[in-house]
Parts: C-alpha cells; structure tokens; sequence
C-alpha cells in the first residue's frame, strides 16, 4: 500500500476541514434568506385568504343590496299607491262637497301641486336607490363607497316618503279647517226651515 507523505495528508485535512466550514458558512447565510422568503410566501398566502374572505363577504353584501333593493322598490310602490289614494280622495271630497257648498280653500292648488312634486321626489329617490344598487360590484374601484351611497339612498328615499305623506296631510288639514268652519256655522246657527239642507 503506497503511503502518502505527512504533510500531504494535513493538507487533504485542511481542504477538508476548510470544505465543510466553508459549506456551513453557506448553509448559514443562506437560510435567513430563505426563512424570509418562507415568511413572505406566507404573509402573501394570509393576504390572498384575506382577500378572498374579503370578497365572498363584499359579494354576499352586494347580493343582500340588490334584494333589499327590490323590496324596498316594492315597499314603496305598495306606500305611494295608498298615499295616492287618501291624496284622490280628499281632492275628489273637496271638489265634490265642499267647493258645490260655496267654501274653497285659497290655497288649495299650491297644496295639490306640492303633492305632486313629493310624489315626483320619492320616484326620484327610489330609482337612484334602485340605479345605485344595480351598480353596486364588488369588482369596481370602491365599493365601500358604493356601499355608503347606498344608504344615503335609502335616507333619501325615507325622507321623500315623509314629505310626500306630509303634503298629503296638509291639504287634509287644510279642506278640514274650512269644513269644520262650515259645520260649526251649521251647528251655530238654526236651521233654515224654508230650505232643508242648505249650506248657509
């Protein structure tokens, strides 16, 4: 067996020695590098869950929008139908009976024409409401906005709905306060004998 002189194999020691230091020098200025990439892939793994959830909870919003939305349509189409009709009824009372009595309120056109422009306000609000909740994505640029406009819609539309039926009252008050007038003069006064049911 051929023998190698001696400072040949300190020198296969020294590479040797100087190999495995140097490979753990390596090891170990790479890993933080790779802990950090671990750490990111990770941190960009919790965002895209984030998102995600973020989306399916914007999506389940924006379909609860759209059905309240179509209610809310419905439940003001079924108010104004019963506003319009106290608003008929009255008008067609105050044509009918108290205008053939002699008594007119001075105002009343002033008072039938704001019925009509509440009426108008309220289709108004309801169909920015309806527009803005068909518009609604969860895709587009700020639906947190859109959100947020939404229920400025829905105030909206509440208010007109309480215009609307505030008109409605006035013009109430305003028939009644001459017909109450003409009631207290008839119970005031005796009644006529030689014409039954006059007004005066």
């Amino acid at each position: 067996m051929k023998k190698f002189p001696a400072s040949f194999k300190y020198f296969s020691l020294s590479i040797l020695v100087s190999f495995f230091v140097l490979t753990s020098s390596v090891a170990a200025f790479g890993k933080p590098a790779d802990v950090g990439a671990q750490s990111a892939t990770g941190q960009a793994r919790a965002k895209t869950r984030l998102t995600e959830a973020k989306l399916k909870a914007c999506q389940a919003r924006e379909d609860a929008i759209k059905k309240r939305a179509t209610r809310l349509t419905q439940l003001v189409t079924n108010m104004e139908g019963k506003f319009a009709k106290h608003a008929n009824r009255v008008e067609e009372y105050y044509t009918s009976k108290v205008v053939p009595s002699g008594k007119t309120v001075v105002n009343y056109d002033s008072l039938v024409a704001d019925i009509d422009a509440k009426k108008a306000a309220v289709q108004a609000a309801i169909s920015t409401a309806q527009n803005d909740a068909n518009n609604f994505s969860c895709e587009g640029t700020d639906p947190k906005g859109q959100l947020t406009q939404f229920r400025k819609d829905i105030q909206a539309v509440k208010r007109a709905l309480k215009d609307y039926r505030t008109s409605i009252k006035n013009l109430i008050v305003a028939v009644r306060s001459v017909t109450g007038a003409t009631e207290r003069e008839n119970k005031g006064s005796p009644k006529p004998t030689s014409s039954p049911g006059g007004s005066e």
